[in-house]
């Protein structure tokens, strides 16, 4: 499994998804991938050289499926990022089975399908209900995710693309689409998160309590990991919809 890791606290990404794969299948090897383009300021380089594959170097054949992660840029245009380049030449190029997530979700949309993001007069920030719009191999029922965001897809742009959308909340918008193979995951949220990182963003920034995470809304109170269940029933089908493949 490649894991296109954009976020700048590496260890915090290698951490969540060995977290959900162990748990499925101790046999799959997790393999970070790292855009060679960027300027990096919070990591040391030598441990990416070390640890992590070059995106523009890695073979496509050493993977049954790909992860591109989020980053912390979305209020940037796609081509002020230092690495678009080298990374809209992957999503141009790409043809596994393959999870995008929030602006590794973005770019992709944007790249594939020239599909804009706009801004919310609000930072998305919680954890919220979403129904399931289509039967899929992922979903079987109704589920919780968190969302941590300032920018957002239309969902008339998402249909206009002849996408698929899976999952969505009245409140977060379009959560989970793909193209209609299924190859292509495009999701917004974060299913991948760990219990306590919407506690960590809500104590770093300080500016908003994240919507239906703390019981009672009360930062005080212990943290209510709804969407536990919906993390391990995607990642877990997704594992077997690859398997298709093999």
């Amino acid at each position: 499994m490649g894991v296109i890791n954009l976020m700048p606290f590496k260890h915090e990404v290698e951490y969540q998804f060995s977290t959900i794969f162990q748990k499925i299948d101790k046999n799959i090897k997790l393999m970070y991938i790292y855009p060679a383009t960027h300027k990096y300021k919070n990591i040391d380089i030598t441990y990416l050289k070390n640890n992590y594959t070059p995106l523009n170097k890695i073979n496509i054949n050493d993977y049954n499926g790909i992860i591109v992660t989020g980053a912390p840029i979305e209020k940037y245009n796609f081509k002020e990022v230092d690495f678009w380049d080298e990374i809209n030449t992957f999503f141009q190029n790409n043809t596994l089975p393959t999870i995008y997530i929030c602006w590794g979700s973005q770019g992709a949309l944007y790249s594939k399908f020239g599909i804009e993001k706009f801004s919310l007069n609000k930072k998305l920030f919680g954890v919220y209900h979403h129904e399931i719009k289509i039967n899929n191999p992922f979903i079987t029922t109704n589920f919780f995710a968190p969302h941590s965001r300032n920018t957002f897809n239309k969902k008339e742009c998402i249909l206009n693309a002849n996408l698929h959308i899976i999952g969505e909340s009245k409140d977060a918008g379009v959560y989970m689409c793909s193209t209609k193979d299924f190859k292509n995951i495009f999701i917004s949220g974060h299913s991948e998160y760990q219990k306590e990182r919407l506690k960590f963003e809500f104590e770093r920034d300080k500016q908003y309590i994240p919507e239906n995470y703390f019981i009672n809304d009360n930062p005080e109170n212990d943290i209510l990991f709804s969407w536990q269940n919906h993390q391990n029933e995607f990642y877990t089908n997704w594992i077997n919809f690859l398997r298709r493949f093999l």
